[in-house]
């Protein structure tokens, strides 16, 4: 900021005037005219380059987008002045984006909710009065009460991107509804779930690329929104050492724009190019065999018997463990051994007389087919034979002649002893632009299988699992909510998300109907393992596949998560019984921190507060910050008072948890158990024993890391007033921890008292 002086008599604001006016030659002017002159005639900038600009700085965790970066927050007067990155975060490492800049506008936004409100008009016309907040949980308690005590399932609960879901979806069970689901379902489920059931992780901010050794990168459908600055980081690394970056996409933007190679692919069409980058090396034999023999399931055989119930599943012995051929003894062997020379490729007998051959030949027979070659696919991606040709090849030359090599011992899956670590430097990572088509599912397990192929998974130079990945492959658990789960007063034994394996494992009733309902998990979408929150509203006003009491929404705008379709949901949303004259949809609640289009239809409004006035944790449990060399923790901590009657919706479901006597919430007094509201819960709350939402500090005295009791005492301050970060050698842990700064005494801004390692 610029100097402001008085000069003449008059306010100059952003420079002040200096003297030493050069005059022209000639006549010498009078003395005062010199001065006048001297004045007004010869500006020059006095420039501050380091303005104070705020009397406070405090450090919390970015909250939009779902890369979470650290930020500093720069406060004068109470007020927020600007947001800029953390330098010390390693997620963001200083760098921030223009929406985490934005935040500013968020936070003084006119559009901010002051108070609960309480509908006295019809719906759609925005017509609430203010109410306390114990009227507004009281008539809450007593709506929810009715419905848990008879059929738990007539609560619809729906959140979008609130980052909690882990404490959303846990407080469902504990009511006992099936009927939760998040954002996911409208955005990432299906390339959740071909990761997740191919090699136990995902894309997205679930795994990364190996940053610092990877020489060839492939991204799919990537725009700079989830992850974005570890992205920018990422790239900038590639850059510097000359590494080549190839961007799939229909437009030319962002990250294809700094990209070495655009390849303007036509929507859609992903998978059709991927198909044909493995025909090619398929093809040519590029292929990483000692890689699928030991880390995959490609010499499994598969049963191939026509007509037979078990034909095209595993062949199993007898106790359940899956066979493969050995090629040096030739008979079936157990596949899980880890001294088999297994055979790829070929039929064989199985001990039962009947015909069987290994997964990746089957894999190999309809990738090798002539539709899938390159000449085949071009014209309907839009991508020349040659450029696939081309690419395909660059690929393989980087994997097998230009081998990465790491002098690093180390121990595999069954045991063996590796002197060092050899990769493949070719990483993938693909985003949305994949996802947001009906064929997603396959487009993304498509290009799992060629990193597979490639054997450039979580190896140096290749695409890497963050923590808490890995999971197994076929993940687990399966969701919860089958009848006999679920009833009167009844917790349900279980997570209402999870991974169907089977017909067995499907959410419905025996006359084959949905018991959820958005009819995630039953045979209209087997695998929406995220749910299908943008199905509730038109299934809920419907009644199919049954009629719902409450929905229950949490920042979940359904302007935005409606599939575009606004006017429709709208008319549903204020749409009554043409017989009762009743609402269709009988009872909404929502809760935002903002007057967003879903306020307006809402019967009772929750009045959130900001990212910046509340605690959060973003945990193990959830969606980790974590990256590939370890796990981590983050915590967003208030850094503002809110200047409003609102209250942090983690909050409110856990006082709200406590009023309804769900049993995670309650002690078996009946006394709330988490009386200190979300820090309360995110230090001692314990999903397994030792297992909570922060893996960090845990431990009587703090230094277990990633399980131990919670931590009986206040979080030690390594830094004052900034998340920390420490890293614990011998788990190999990146954990974060958070100071409250800024705040005196033993209550946070909200009024709860504050917790042990809360504070």
């Amino acid at each position: 900021m610029a100097k402001i002086d008085d000069v003449g008599g008059q306010r100059a604001r952003g420079f002040a005037f200096t003297q030493g006016f050069q005059r022209r030659s000639g006549p010498a002017a009078p003395e005062d005219a010199r001065g006048w002159l001297d004045r007004y005639q010869s500006p020059r900038e006095e420039l501050n380059p380091s303005p104070t600009v705020s009397d406070t700085v405090k450090y919390t965790t970015c909250y939009m987008c779902a890369c979470r970066c650290g930020i500093k927050v720069h406060i004068k007067d109470g007020q927020l002045r600007f947001i800029e990155g953390n330098k010390d975060h390693p997620v963001n490492h200083g760098v921030i984006c223009a929406k985490g800049s934005a935040g500013i506008m968020t936070q003084n936004s006119p559009a901010k909710l002051r108070k609960p409100l309480l509908r006295t008009g019809e719906r759609g016309t925005g017509e609430f009065r203010e109410i306390e907040w114990d009227e507004a949980l009281t008539i809450l308690t007593e709506r929810l009460s009715k419905i848990r005590n008879s059929d738990p399932s007539k609560l619809a609960f729906f959140t979008g991107r609130d980052q909690s879901q882990s404490l959303t979806g846990f407080w469902a069970a504990q009511f006992g509804t099936p009927n939760f689901a998040a954002h996911g379902g409208f955005c990432s489920v299906n390339m959740a779930a071909a990761g997740m059931y191919t090699l136990g992780g995902s894309f997205w901010e679930f795994g990364e690329p190996d940053w610092d050794h990877t020489r060839y990168l492939l991204l799919f459908g990537v725009a700079e929104d989830h992850d974005s600055n570890p992205i920018k980081i990422g790239l900038s690394k590639m850059k510097a050492r000359g590494a080549k970056i190839v961007s799939v996409n229909p437009i030319k933007t962002g990250y294809s724009a700094i990209a070495d190679e655009w390849v303007g692919i036509r929507p859609g069409s992903d998978g059709l190019f991927v198909f044909a980058l493995i025909h090619e090396l398929l093809r040519a034999d590029r292929i990483d065999a000692e890689y699928l023999v030991r880390y995959t399931n490609a010499p499994w055989l598969v049963i191939q018997d026509p007509g037979a119930p078990d034909d095209g599943l595993f062949a199993r012995d007898a106790d359940g463990v899956p066979l493969a051929w050995d090629a040096v003894e030739r008979r079936a062997v157990p596949a899980t051994a880890a001294d088999i020379r297994p055979a790829l490729v070929g039929a064989v007998t199985l001990p039962d007389g009947r015909r069987a051959v290994p997964s990746f030949h089957l894999l190999a027979e309809r990738y090798l087919d002539p539709q899938h070659a390159p000449e085949a696919v071009a014209e309907r991606c839009g991508v020349p034979a040659d450029t696939i040709r081309r690419i395909a090849a660059e690929m393989a030359h980087l994997a097998f002649q230009e081998t990465l090599t790491i002098e690093q011992p180390w121990t595999d899956w069954a045991g063996r002893r590796h002197e060092r670590m050899v990769g493949r430097p070719i990483a993938m990572h693909a985003m949305r632009g994949i996802s947001a088509h009906s064929n997603g599912f396959h487009t993304c397990r498509a290009i799992h299988i060629l990193q597979v192929l490639l054997g450039t998974i979580d190896v140096p130079g290749g695409w890497r699992y963050k923590s808490p990945y890995p999971r197994p492959a076929p993940p687990g658990p399966k969701p919860a909510g089958k009848r006999g789960e679920t009833g009167p007063g009844k917790a349900v034994a279980g997570m209402p998300l999870g991974y169907p394996m089977g017909p067995e494992d499907l959410l419905v009733g025996e006359d084959g109907q949905p018991l959820r309902i958005d009819k995630a998990f039953s045979w209209d979408a087997p695998l929406s393992v995220h749910g299908l929150m943008h199905m509730v509203v038109a299934n809920a006003w419907e009644g199919d596949p049954y009629r719902v009491d409450t929905l229950f929404m949490y920042m979940a705008n359904m302007a935005w998560n409606s599939s575009m379709n606004t006017s429709e949901t709208m008319r549903m949303l204020s749409d009554k019984d043409p017989d009762s004259g009743e609402y269709r949809i009988p009872f909404i609640v929502y809760c935002d921190a903002y007057a967003s289009e879903m306020v307006a239809y809402a019967d009772l409004v929750l009045a959130d507060t900001t990212y910046l006035e509340r605690w959060d944790c973003i945990s193990l449990l959830d969606r980790p910050i974590g990256s590939a060399h370890g796990p981590g923790d983050s915590i967003r901590q208030p850094v503002l008072i809110p200047d409003r009657d609102v209250r942090p919706f983690q909050d409110v479901l856990i006082e709200l948890g406590a009023r309804l006597g769900l049993p995670a919430f309650v002690r078996e007094d009946g006394s709330p158990r988490y009386p200190g509201g979300y820090p309360d819960y995110m230090t001692n709350h314990q999903r397994k024993p030792g297992i909570g939402p922060l893996a960090g500090w845990r431990g009587a005295d703090g230094t277990a890391a990633g399980k131990g009791t919670p931590n009986p005492g206040p979080a030690r301050p390594l830094r004052p007033q900034r998340l920390l970060l420490a890293f614990r050698a011998a788990a190999g842990a990146a954990l974060f921890q958070a100071r409250q700064p800024g705040l005196s005494g033993d209550r946070h801004p909200h009024g709860l008292p504050r917790q042990a390692g809360a504070g």
